[in-house]
């Protein structure tokens, strides 16, 4: 059985002989690259089907450099793994496809669960990055952002969909949903059971993240 390719962006070359050694026994290592620009020349034609990034690499940054090897590797898949903590970074990664985002101080075993989540269509955010998302929504969906996007869905969902949608953004919980709006809890529950099911998702985030791409 082969083994899937893997490439590796790391600006510290200890950082990059730990990754081999964890991975190696799984994976198949067909690249590593230490800069932006070393990334760009090497991981295209390595034909690596999941990438692992760094936030911060010399001659640029890794949300960039995500997003210009997915115009390149339209199929390949793509986790961040770094030190950067910053809810508008995590964000903004994962606005740009990235179906992970692991710290560095994770457990080895959150970053390898996390993979093989990646590798079969999930996607597994260590609980951290969980939390530091949904502070994220709280604060809102910037504004033109989501607008675009609920013009899309309000061909898709019905009024009182959007509505919830919308209060899902706001950080609102299901308790807190139903008193705005005047209706039951398991009301509010079986709505976004069929927002969910309408919109082929599974849970809040990826309606944050559809809105937002909805663009």
């Amino acid at each position: 059985m082969e083994r899937v390719r893997v490439a590796l962006v790391d600006d510290h070359q200890i950082v990059l002989v730990g990754l081999q050694k964890l991975l190696e026994e799984e994976y198949e290592i067909v690249c590593a690259a230490r800069t932006f620009k070393e990334a760009l020349e090497k991981i295209p034609s390595s034909k690596a089907e999941l990438v692992l990034v760094d936030v911060h690499i010399p001659g640029g940054n890794g949300i960039d450099l995500l997003r210009e090897l997915k115009v390149r590797m339209p199929y390949t898949l793509f986790v961040v793994l770094t030190v950067e903590e910053d809810e508008e970074i995590i964000f903004r990664a994962i606005q740009e496809g990235a179906r992970g985002y692991i710290l560095k101080h994770s457990p080895p075993e959150m970053l390898l669960k996390s993979l093989q989540a990646c590798l079969q269509g999930e996607v597994l955010w260590g609980e951290e990055v969980y939390q530091k998302l949904v502070g994220k929504m709280k604060k809102g969906i910037p504004f033109g952002e989501a607008e675009q996007g609920f013009t899309r869905l309000s061909r898709l969902l019905s009024p009182r969909e959007v509505e919830i949608v919308r209060l899902v953004l706001a950080g609102k919980g299901n308790r807190e949903i139903a008193e705005e709006l005047c209706i039951s809890e398991s009301t509010v529950k079986n709505h976004l059971s069929r927002i969910f099911q309408k919109l082929g998702i599974r849970d809040r985030m990826e309606l944050a993240l559809l809105v937002t791409r909805s663009k």
